[in-house]
């Protein structure tokens, strides 16, 4: 046997290779080859001694097989190297680059460059368990002009009871697969045994080729209009509606199904989420198999062997006609086509993202609402399918949660005052499951008492229930994710966070393309503090730096008028706010508990060039401070001082912390309400402000942390000011 026909039997099942030998080598053989080859004897059975030989002995016993012919080897890699059921997945393809074609990425991968580009990847891949390893591609075809294959191997564990000892014990057993990529029809399918892999392999292929590679959902039009009604052989039928106390699911089988669907009136409402039909596969219609179609899935399958040959013209064929229906449907369909047509729930984003059927649910349906705002060109859409209290329980990690009342006698949805501390601004709704919901002012945490609800005009309103006018803003993080999902499924209508905005307010989406006002900026984005950002920190410098973090208070021992103003000209980092003296125009000060600002200085924004910059800081602390946090209370009372007062542009957080992002969430809403811009500080920023400064003064971290430990001392002595 040659290299080459050995090489092919690498890529056959054991079990193929076994039964190759079974027919064509008789057991007396069988035995004795055996025997050669494993240096052992057969001890009970020749099929369970065999069942325990791994690939590279069967192929052995194979080479020693004269009965075994090369042209039955070809035989054997061709009607065997993919799956005995051949199952296809199939996923929307989007070109980072729209202008790519088939002709160009076919080319661009040529010489086998897929399949490296592809290991690369998969070999950083680390498995959760060791039910699988090894997944890697082994070999590309382009099995026409529009279409790349690219075969796939990998290791599955398989668990069985050894006859001889009784025991349970185990083999690893080779696997194939392969994926179909075509840019001309925008598909790509994935035909692997193992379900719980099609997730690795169609995020490997998104990065390995640049592109987007999404779910797709075969619609009950798309089915009707693709497959054979007739030839239903089974179907699954689901009630959309568990509520109306009919069958939650029912299962029809019929050797004549789809002539006597129309019989069934009582089922006309329910989808159909999976269907059976008898399917002709050679052009001739004589040659028949099983074929299965799982609609939520986008998963059409058979249920026969096929010669890669046939497998290949039929699914081509077939996923053709389906992807031809589906980007008919994104070209020209309407908005719920569109959706149904993509299988959105299984975006590994949103699910990343997501903890609840519910959540995925409603967020979906807010990214419905505003690409059809954006297709319609109108500024809101009402969720009809979801009422407020499901919108507000499901969407609460992600947003901020406002109470905002209808006054009767103001005749409008109006602001409130908190009955405990008379605050106006902070005043959100805490829903936790199986609880009724409260609201909550964040500067008191008290909670407000339905029966003395007040209106800033002192009118006492009435309240039904603590939904009724709720504001629901998006965290920069849902944000973030409709914008990926915008995208990836409809980039001519996708949200651009820099462009646009939007809102809840009860059950309705507000849509603005206004630009809206960025408010939040990261120190990386403000070419002002390039020097300062635009720095390489070696690892173990980076954990010297993060000592004198942890070390530095927001004064030191001798903070005074005069001490603070001596200290600017001294080359020393005894504060947080020291560093800030040597890349702004940051004056020393004393910090006196009543004092609002700790860091202050002009900033370049965009529009504004010498915007007034006032900075709150706070010493280190090792877990992100959430809203509860006492830090926190301090932070928000300074804050909503500064937004009130009109000499300051933009407010910051220093911090030798992290910030929680609901907390973020909460500063930047405030300051979005009073016109103000928001820098962060935090940890990494800071780190940066230290490394210029310790440098700009030409010390050493170690004379730095030595003056900080010797301050500290002095600090526990001090008697506080």
């Amino acid at each position: 046997m040659s290299e080459k026909h050995s090489d092919k039997l690498l890529h056959v099942q054991n079990g193929i290779i076994r039964h190759l030998l079974y027919s064509k080598v008789d057991e007396k053989n069988l035995v004795n080859r055996y025997r050669v080859v494993s240096k052992s004897e057969v001890k009970k059975k020749l099929q369970d001694a065999l069942m325990r030989l791994d690939k590279q002995k069967l192929i052995e016993i194979i080479d020693i097989s004269p009965e075994i012919t090369e042209d039955d080897i070809e035989a054997c890699f061709e009607d065997n190297r993919y799956s005995r059921r051949p199952n296809f997945r199939l996923f929307m393809l989007r070109p980072h680059d729209p202008q790519v074609n088939s002709s160009q990425f076919i080319t661009n991968n040529k010489s086998n460059l897929g399949i490296t580009r592809m290991n690369d990847l998969l070999k950083q891949i680390v498995y959760s368990n060791d039910t699988f390893s090894g997944l890697f591609a082994i070999d590309q075809t382009a099995v026409n002009s529009e279409t790349l294959e690219i075969a796939l191997k990998y290791q599955e564990r398989y668990n069985f009871i050894n006859p001889e000892t009784e025991q349970s014990d185990y083999i690893y057993e080779l696997r194939f697969g392969f994926v179909w990529i075509n840019f001309d029809q925008r598909f790509v399918s994935i035909s692997i045994p193992t379900e719980s892999l099609v997730g690795i392999v169609s995020k490997i292929l998104e990065n390995a080729f640049d592109c987007f590679v999404s779910p797709v959902n075969i619609t009950k039009k798309i089915v009707d209009s693709v497959f054979n009604k007739e030839s239903m052989k089974r179907t699954t039928l689901s009630n959309p509606d568990p509520s109306s106390g009919r069958a939650d699911k029912v299962i029809l089988a019929d050797s004549n199904l789809g002539n006597k669907m129309d019989q069934l009136k009582e089922f006309e409402d329910y989808d159909s989420p999976s269907s059976i039909y008898q399917e002709a596969i050679d052009e001739d219609g004589d040659f028949f198999s099983t074929l299965g179609v799982n609609c939520d899935k986008g998963k059409i399958y058979l249920t026969r062997q096929l010669r890669a040959s046939e497998m290949r013209r039929w699914g081509l064929w077939r996923i053709g006609q389906i992807m031809t229906h589906i980007n008919s449907i994104q070209e020209n369909g309407d908005i719920d086509e569109m959706f149904n047509s993509y299988g959105l729930e299984e975006d590994p984003d949103l699910i990343a993202f997501t903890t609840s059927n519910d959540e995925k649910r409603v967020i979906l349906e807010v990214v419905k609402a505003i690409v059809t705002c954006k297709l319609k060109k109108i500024d809101s859409f009402k969720l009809l399918s979801w009422n407020v209290d499901k919108i507000v329980g499901s969407l609460k990690k992600h947003t901020l949660i406002r109470f905002y009342p209808y006054c009767e006698s103001c005749d409008h949805y109006t602001d409130i005052t908190c009955n405990h501390c008379g605050n106006i601004d902070l005043l959100e709704i805490s829903v936790k499951r199986g609880r009724t919901p409260k609201v909550i002012c964040s500067f008191c945490h008290n909670d407000l008492q339905q029966e003395n609800v007040r209106c800033l005009m002192d009118h006492k309103v009435r309240v039904d229930s603590w939904y009724d006018g709720v504001l629901i803003n998006p965290k920069s993080s849902l944000i973030e994710l409709i914008e990926k999902i915008t995208l990836k499924y409809f980039p001519n209508e996708a949200f651009v966070q820099e462009e646009e905005s939007f809102y809840l307010k009860n059950n309705l989406v507000h849509y603005s393309s206004k630009i809206a006002t960025k408010v939040l900026f990261k120190v990386r984005e403000l070419q002002q503090f390039k020097q300062v950002w635009d720095r390489r920190i070696t690892p173990k410098r980076r954990e010297e730096l993060e000592e004198v973090l942890k070390l530095l208070t927001e004064k030191c021992s001798k903070h005074s008028v005069d001490a603070c103003q001596a200290c600017q000209f001294e080359k020393s980092v005894r504060c947080i706010m020291k560093p800030f003296v040597t890349f702004t125009s940051h004056k020393l000060h004393p910090h006196h508990g009543q004092e609002f600002g700790d860091i202050s200085f002009t900033i370049q924004l965009p529009g504004m060039n010498d915007a007034i910059f006032v900075g709150i800081a706070k010493s280190y602390e090792k877990k992100p401070i959430n809203s509860t946090h006492r830090k926190a209370y301090e932070m928000l009372q300074q804050f909503v001082d500064k937004c009130r007062d009109a000499s300051v542009n933009a407010l910051g957080i220093v911090i030798a912390g992290e910030l929680e992002q609901g907390f973020v969430a909460t500063l930047q809403d405030l300051a979005r309400r009073y016109g103000k811009k928001v820098v962060m500080w935090t940890s990494e920023e800071l780190i940066l402000t230290i490394d210029f400064a310790i440098k700009n003064y030409t010390l050493t971290t170690s004379e730095v942390i030595e003056e900080l430990k010797a301050d500290t001392k002095l600090r526990s002595r001090k008697p506080a000011s």
